[in-house]
């Protein structure tokens, strides 16, 4: 595709090949001898620069052409478009499902080694420790209710959102193999964190039988949260 402009400092040449992809410009004198030319990739190349920089031709007048150049050849696109359909379909398709059975694992693996160890530090410090004789025997236990209770749920929220954010996985998830990502297989993001575990608090009901549920109907075994936060669960 080949556009002439006049401008004031001669006439300037856009040559874009389709199919290398190149776009070359050049400027002629008025004898037509070519005192300035550049080369240069479309998928990279900034013809605003190219043309004021390169070219010497004067700012207004390149932006002019720029615009023209671009217009004209507006289906070649640009990398960023021609990448981001494939980057979009990666997610899914390149990725392996963390399956029912490991994420169940890692629930109870982070229920050991952080849920009840923090049941036990919130209800001592909220003195919910108690200690009962009756009959000749000793009961000894803590009770996790009241206050305690909302300070286990908001810390428990609050573990998951913060190691998922950071990491993609819990401790449990790591010690299994597995970790969230976005249905674009990328990093998963602080908000989407925040909704998938706001809405652990529904798939759990009923010891995660509506999470299993919801996770069994799904060809990606997304869960409620998944769902509503666009996230998958995937082997390492």
């Amino acid at each position: 595709m080949r556009q002439l402009f006049n401008t004031s400092v001669g006439t300037v040449e856009v040559m874009v090949d389709r199919e290398s992809r190149m776009v070359s410009v050049y400027r002629f004198d008025d004898q037509h001898r070519a005192i300035a030319a550049a080369l240069e990739s479309w998928d990279h190349v900034d013809m605003l620069d190219v043309l004021n920089r390169q070219a010497g031709v004067p700012l207004t007048e390149a932006n002019r052409i720029a615009a023209a150049v671009r217009e004209q050849n507006m289906s070649l696109g640009s990398l960023a478009d021609r990448l981001a359909p494939a980057k979009r379909e990666r997610g899914w398709s390149s990725l392996e499902n963390a399956g029912i059975p490991l994420r169940f694992v890692a629930i109870v693996l982070d229920a050991l080694i952080v849920l009840v160890p923090l049941s036990i530090v919130i209800g001592l410090m909220t003195g919910g420790g108690y200690h009962q004789e009756f009959g000749g025997q000793t009961n000894v236990g803590i009770n996790v209710s009241g206050s305690a209770f909302w300070w286990l749920l908001a810390l428990g929220v609050g573990y998951y959102v913060a190691c998922e954010a950071a990491t993609g996985a819990t401790l449990g998830k790591r010690m299994v193999g597995i970790r969230v990502v976005g249905e674009d297989g990328e990093h998963v993001s602080f908000g989407a964190a925040v909704v998938r575990n706001l809405l652990r608090l529904v798939d759990a009901l009923f010891f995660y039988f509506v999470g299993f549920i919801f996770a069994l109907l799904s060809t990606r075994g997304q869960r409620l949260g998944d769902r509503a936060a666009h996230t998958l669960v995937v082997r390492r």
